[in-house]
């Protein structure tokens, strides 16, 4: 399993933070956030690591190197940032040079993954949160793909994609909006996917009325066309870091040297 993570945002939402240093080289626990983010991701047991970069990306792939804890390090500059749907398939078309689909089902050598664990760069872990679960998830029998769970409150949930899940995991459904009293999911910013499966739903995934190509519209899809996706709810703390809050946040939670307090 190889793994994607999508760090090509500007990060206005963090200024005046953002003014001088990318997003993903904004310090937490003493290392930049997309540092940090990708140690969590090799201790999930990935083989390689494709990085869709952005704003100043020459900064970002400097800092970042070509290798982490041993695992090979790709590049992929999405230009025109239109949605992580589009971030899915500059990964590959730049990452991996594959245009078509069915190149990756037809790939005989190996050099292509089979599956593929997407990331949000923005998102920081504890140690408790291992996302080899989510791998191993993927991995059992009956299962195509798999979405890290965040429980939010009810006015949250009416105002963002919720999952709707059945007793076992499964899930049902995307729902943009709820009536219902309680408390609910949402899709967090981590998910694995069958590689051909999720670079076919992205290639031709409708623009959103936002104007973008959202992969919650190609999850959506790939749901609706009978595919198999669970939810899996760690106990660990996680967190998307998108406002100045969050960095402050998270800065006080993980302490100066990663621990958590």
């Amino acid at each position: 399993m190889h793994a994607l993570v999508f760090a090509a945002g500007r990060g206005t939402r963090l200024r005046p933070y953002t003014d001088r240093t990318p997003k993903p080289l904004l310090e937490i626990a003493g290392e930049p956030l997309l540092v940090r983010t990708l140690r969590s991701v090799v201790d999930a047991g990935v083989d390689g690591i494709v990085i869709v970069v952005g704003y100043r990306a020459g900064d970002v792939i400097d800092t970042v190197g070509s290798v982490i804890d041993g695992v090979p390090i790709r590049y992929a500059v999405q230009d025109d940032r239109e949605g992580l749907a589009h971030a899915v398939c500059t990964a590959f078309e730049e990452g991996y040079g594959v245009f078509d689909p069915d190149t990756i089902e037809e790939d005989e050598d190996g050099a292509l993954p089979t599956d593929v664990l997407t990331v949000n760069g923005d998102n920081v872990f504890d140690d408790d949160c291992d996302l080899s679960r989510l791998v191993d998830r993927h991995h059992e029998p009956d299962v195509d793909g798999t979405l890290l769970l965040d429980r939010v409150a009810r006015n949250e949930a009416e105002t963002t994609a919720r999952c709707v899940l059945d007793d076992d995991g499964t899930v049902r459904s995307l729902e943009s909006s709820t009536s219902e009293p309680e408390s609910g999911y949402i899709a967090g910013g981590v998910q694995t996917h069958d590689a051909r499966t999720l670079f076919e739903a992205c290639h031709t995934v409708e623009r959103s009325d936002t104007g973008e190509y959202e992969l919650a519209d190609a999850l959506e899809d790939l749901i609706a066309d009978g595919n198999r996706y669970v939810g899996v709810d760690f106990e660990g703390w996680h967190l998307n870091v998108n406002t100045p809050a969050d960095l402050k946040q998270a800065r006080k939670y993980l302490g100066a040297d990663g621990s958590t307090g």
